[in-house]
C-alpha cells in the first residue's frame, strides 16, 4: 500500500520519466530507443541509488516506487499527445512495456547496489 512517505519516491521517478518524455522529439528516427537508454535507464539507476540511500528500506520496493514514477511520468506526456492527436501513440502497450523492461532492471541494480554497499560498511 502507498503512503505519504512513498510519494517522495514516486515523484522522483516521475520528474525523471517526464523530463525523459518530455524533453525528446519523437519525429527523429531511433529518437525512443534514445530517451530509453541513455536517459530513463541511467535516471532510473541513479533515482533508486538516492532515494535508497536516504530512506534504508525495503531496496525491492524502493526500485518499484522509482520504476512506477517513471512509468507515470512517460504517461502523462503519451496522454498528452494522445490528447492532441488521437492517432500518435499507436503501440502504447508496447512504448509503455518497453520502457519498464529496461527501467525496472536499471532501478533494482540501483537500490541493491547501495544496499550492498551498506551491507559492507556496516550502516544498516
Amino acid at each position: 500500500m502507498i503512503q505519504k512517505k512513498h510519494l517522495p519516491t514516486i515523484a522522483l521517478g516521475l520528474v525523471i520519466g517526464a523530463i525523459g518524455y518530455w524533453m525528446a522529439d519523437f519525429s527523429e528516427k531511433g529518437e525512443f530507443s534514445r530517451v530509453i537508454y541513455f536517459f530513463l535507464a541511467p535516471g532510473a539507476f541513479v533515482g533508486a541509488a538516492i532515494s535508497f540511500s536516504l530512506r534504508k528500506k525495503s531496496p525491492g520496493f524502493i526500485a518499484l516506487l522509482i520504476s512506477f514514477g517513471v512509468v507515470l511520468g512517460m504517461l502523462s506526456k503519451i496522454l498528452y499527445d494522445l490528447a492532441r492527436d488521437i492517432n500518435s501513440h499507436d503501440m502504447l502497450p508496447f512504448e509503455l512495456l518497453l520502457g519498464l523492461v529496461i527501467v525496472l532492471p536499471a532501478a533494482f541494480i540501483g537500490s541493491y547496489l547501495v544496499w550492498g554497499i551498506f551491507q559492507i560498511a556496516g550502516k544498516n
